[in-house]
C-alpha cells in the first residue's frame, strides 16, 4: 500500500506541469494499449481544439490497481476532475458524495448502474454484454440442431462431451475473480431470479428461481471443462468446446484468426425457449464533485460519450457498443450482439457490490466443486448478503 500511495502522489505531482493560462482538466482512464490509447488521445486533441482555453492531462490506469489509486486520490483530496469507472464501481463513489450529478437522455437500462439515490452520477462510454457461442460443426457431429431451450442445451452439451477426451460440451468458469458471477447471472435472470430485491434491501439468491438456475448451470458444468475464461475461449477456438459464454472480444479473435469450423452467436434464452436476459457491463465517465472547472469537465464528459466518440472507442477496442438505442449495424453478428445488449441488465447499483460479488462467487465456487447442495449454498450466501445490507442500513 505504501508503494501505491507513492505512485499516486507521483501522478498527482505530475499533473500541474502546465505553465499556460488554460484550465487544466485531469482525466484518468484505462485505455492504455496500442490500439485504444491513440483513439483516446485523438478525442482529447479534438476537444482541446474546440475548446482552446482547456488543457486535458491524460493519466493511464491499470485494472490491477486503478480502483485503489482512485480511492487514494479522493482520500488525499486531490482526485482527477474526470475519470473512467467500471459500471459496478459507480455507486461506491456516488454514495460517498464524491461524484457530480449529471443528466442524460440515454436509455434507462444503460443508465441504471450509474444511478444512486434517484440521481445520475456517470455516463456510459462503452458497453458489452455476454452471449452464447455455439460450435455448429460439433452439433452436426452429434446429429443435433441448435438448442432452443434449456433441455436441448443440456442434451447437446452432454452429447458433445461424450465424444471423447478431446471434446467438452460446455465452458464452465473456474474461480476467477470478477468473472464467475457474470456467467451465472444470465441463467438466474432468464429464470426469473434476482440478485437483490427491487429496493435493494434484501438478497434474492435464496429463491427457488435462483436455486433452479444454479442447478441447471451445474448440470452444464458436469458436461464440460472447468477452466479460466481465457483457456475456455482457446478451447472454443481450437474446436474442442461446444458452447462458451463470452463477449465481443471473442468474436474479434475469431475473425482475426478464423477457425476451421462454423460457429454462431446465440442470445440467451429462458428454460422454455423465450428471449432471455444477459449481463452487461461497461466503462462509464464520471466527474469529481469537487472539480474546480466543473462546467468544462461536464462538457468533456458529454463530448467523450457522444455517439461518434463512443463508436471510435469501440472500433479501436474491436468490441462493445455506444449506449444508444438507434444504432445502425450492418454486420449480422454484431447486430446479434447489439440485440443481446438491449436485452441485458447490469449488476444492481450498490456501494456494497464488491462484497456482494465476493459472496456470490464464493457460493458459485463452492457449488461447482460440490461443497454442498445448491439450495443450502445459495441460501447461506443470501443470508450473508442480507446481513451486510442490514448492517449498512443501520450505519446510515
Amino acid at each position: 500500500m505504501k508503494q501505491l500511495i507513492i505512485a499516486v502522489l507521483l501522478i498527482i505531482a505530475g499533473c500541474d506541469g502546465s505553465r499556460d493560462n488554460r484550465q487544466i482538466i485531469r482525466f484518468w482512464q484505462f485505455w492504455a494499449d496500442i490500439n485504444t490509447k491513440p483513439a483516446v488521445e485523438a478525442m482529447i486533441a479534438e476537444f482541446e481544439e474546440q475548446n482552446p482555453d482547456v488543457k486535458v492531462q491524460l493519466t493511464d490506469l491499470t485494472w490491477a490497481n486503478g480502483h485503489d489509486k482512485l480511492v487514494i486520490s479522493f482520500a488525499a483530496n486531490y482526485p482527477p476532475d474526470i475519470m473512467e469507472l467500471g459500471s459496478d464501481w459507480i455507486a461506491e463513489f456516488a454514495s460517498n458524495n464524491l461524484l457530480a450529478k449529471l443528466e442524460s437522455d440515454l436509455p434507462e437500462n444503460y443508465l441504471y448502474p450509474a444511478m444512486w439515490d434517484s440521481s445520475l452520477y456517470a455516463l456510459p462510454w462503452l458497453l458489452d454484454s455476454r452471449i452464447l457461442y455455439f460450435n455448429l460443426d460439433l452439433l452436426k457431429k452429434v446429429n443435433m440442431e441448435i438448442p432452443a431451450n434449456w433441455d436441448e442445451l443440456l442434451a447437446a452439451c452432454a452429447a458433445i462431451d461424450s465424444l471423447g477426451d478431446d471434446y467438452f460440451g460446455f465452458g464452465c468458469n473456474s474461480a476467477e475473480k470478477h468473472r464467475l458471477y457474470k456467467k451465472f447471472l444470465p441463467f438466474l435472470w432468464s429464470n426469473g431470479g434476482t440478485v437483490l430485491s427491487d429496493d435493494g434491501s434484501s438478497s434474492g439468491l435464496g429463491s427457488d428461481e435462483a436455486v433452479e438456475a444454479l442447478e441447471f448451470y451445474l448440470d452444464l458444468c458436469d458436461c464440460g471443462a472447468i477452466e479460466s475464461q481465457r483457456r475456455l475461449e482457446e478451447y472454443f477456438r481450437e474446436g474442442k468446446l461446444g458452447f462458451v459464454i463470452s463477449g465481443g472480444w471473442l468474436l474479434k479473435r475469431l475473425r482475426a484468426t478464423p477457425p476451421d469450423f462454423d460457429y454462431r452467436l446465440v442470445p440467451f434464452f429462458t428454460p422454455d425457449g423465450q428471449s432471455g436476459t444477459s449481463f452487461f457491463g461497461g466503462e462509464y465517465i464520471a466527474v469529481s464533485a469537487g472539480s474546480a472547472n466543473i462546467e468544462s469537465v461536464k462538457k468533456l464528459a458529454s463530448f467523450l460519450i457522444s455517439k461518434t466518440n463512443s463508436q471510435k472507442l469501440c472500433d479501436a477496442a474491436g468490441f462493445g457498443f455506444p449506449a444508444y438505442s438507434d444504432l445502425e449495424i450492418d454486420d449480422p453478428e454484431k447486430n446479434i450482439e447489439a440485440l443481446q445488449l438491449a436485452n441485458s441488465r447490469s449488476t444492481p447499483p450498490t456501494p456494497l457490490w464488491v462484497n456482494i460479488e465476493q459472496d456470490i462467487e464464493d457460493a458459485l465456487e463452492a457449488a461447482i466443486y460440490r461443497h454442498g447442495s445448491p439450495a443450502i449454498i445459495l441460501r447461506k450466501a443470501s443470508g450473508a448478503i442480507d446481513d451486510k445490507l442490514k448492517s449498512a442500513e443501520n450505519e446510515n
